[in-house]
């Protein structure tokens, strides 16, 4: 017995020493084949090249930027907006009522769950070529083409002029008109008919003597200084006439364009004007201006001395077809200069096209002022402006007849001018 115990003793021993030496062999083994499949893993993960990161709108489920059916399921399915779906009920990660998911059910939960917009136009995809400048094949509407068609728009409105009209230059269409067929009192408005109806008959570089036209002038009116016996170019006088809006250079320009339009250069200073204002008239009706009637070349008051503003829109338009009167009428400051000797200098009435002034207006080309007692404050204008989102230049027309005041001509002007590149700058 005791021998059979002491056998047993020992090999129990044996035994407690033999597990006690494996059992950490076999656990530093099995760490170290553990430590060698992770390396391993690390060094297969290491060693695979990594997918750059690519950045697209936000709302976009695709790194191409574009969203598919497959996309807006999965959106739909992970979506918190939606009920818990049961993955054996595929129907209801359809968004359509159809059981068919589109790229705009996707875009839709896609900028909602982003706190866009959902119903914002999508942004155009970017062209790889450079498209060309943008060109018009639209000619230009020659002056005998010019209908002046009325098409107004209740856009437009003016708060204290009287009489007025807009005209669309580049479209020839009138955009708007206020008692625009009634006859008014033009006031020195009137010598845009005088300049341009010389420019038809004088050319810019002729001389012209200041003589006894003079004495026709009234005595109160306004003048820029001219006397008897000034020799001044044709171009250098037009200064005299539309920038300070001598009365007496309408006189002047009058009578030696009768002259010249005659061939009789031996007609008395009264005997010029009457045929001028002769001449006045015939033009004005060969342009389509049927409402009015002219007595005098700078617009004093006369109950036969007439216009409308359509009418008006009219000659504004033609004398602006004439390069010499633009140079003119879109200085704020002129100096002319004669050819007998000396100079003089000028402020040009038309307030808004003067950087200095608080009525200036950046798009005004220029044109002419009037006023008296009786034809209130009046402005005949030409304003241009390029648009940018077209490249294209805008031009329009206005007129404004018998305002109460300065305030209020320039006032409606820069409305109507506002209105106009505003809203209608699409058309070509």
């Amino acid at each position: 017995m005791n021998k059979f115990f002491r056998s047993f003793t020992a090999a129990f021993i044996v035994a407690i020493i033999l597990i006690s030496t494996y059992i950490p062999v076999f656990a530093t083994e099995r760490e170290t084949t553990t430590l060698a499949e992770t390396n391993t893993t690390e060094l297969s993960t290491e060693s695979t090249t990594k997918e750059p990161e690519k950045t697209y709108e936000k709302g976009d489920v695709n790194l191409s930027g574009s969203i598919t059916a497959a996309d807006a399921r999965i959106i739909l399915k992970a979506s918190s907006q939606l009920e818990e779906l049961d993955a054996q009920k595929k129907d209801l990660a359809d968004y359509n009522s159809d059981g068919k998911v589109t790229a705009a059910d996707a875009r839709y939960v896609l900028r909602v769950s982003a706190k866009l917009d959902p119903f914002a136009e999508p942004k155009p995809t970017p062209e790889t070529t450079t498209k060309p400048p943008e060109t018009t094949t639209q000619k230009p509407i020659t002056d005998a083409e010019r209908k002046f068609t009325v098409a107004t728009s209740d856009l437009f409105s003016t708060s204290y002029a009287r009489y007025a009209c807009l005209y669309d230059y580049d479209n020839d269409k009138i955009l708007y008109g206020k008692n625009m067929h009634s006859p008014c009192h033009p006031a020195s408005t009137t010598k845009v008919v005088t300049a341009t109806l010389a420019c038809e008959y004088l050319k810019p570089d002729d001389i012209l003597t200041v003589g006894s036209e003079l004495n026709l002038v009234h005595w109160n009116t306004s003048r820029s200084g001219l006397y008897q016996g000034q020799r001044i170019k044709f171009k250098e006088i037009l200064k005299c006439l539309l920038v300070p809006s001598g009365c007496d250079a309408a006189y002047t320009i009058a009578v030696h364009a009768a002259r010249k339009a005659t061939g009789n250069y031996n007609l008395s200073a009264s005997q010029a004007l009457n045929k001028f204002v002769s001449m006045m008239n015939t033009y004005a009706k060969s342009l389509g201006m049927n409402d009015s009637h002219f007595m005098n070349p700078d617009g004093f008051p006369h109950y036969n001395h007439y216009v409308s503003a359509y009418d008006m829109v009219i000659m504004t338009t033609k004398a602006y077809s004439f390069k010499l009167i633009r140079d003119v009428v879109s200085q704020p400051w002129a100096t002319a200069y004669f050819e007998s000797g000396g100079s003089y200098s000028y402020s040009n009435s038309n307030e808004t096209i003067n950087p200095y002034s608080d009525r200036y207006y950046p798009y005004m080309v220029g044109m002419k002022t009037g006023s008296h007692s009786q034809a209130g404050q009046c402005l005949v204008t030409v304003a241009k402006k390029q648009i940018e989102k077209t490249g294209k230049t805008k031009t329009f027309v206005a007129v404004v007849y018998n305002c109460p005041s300065k305030y209020g001509r320039y006032s409606d002007l820069k409305s109507l001018y506002n209105t106009a590149f505003s809203y209608f700058w699409r058309q070509p």
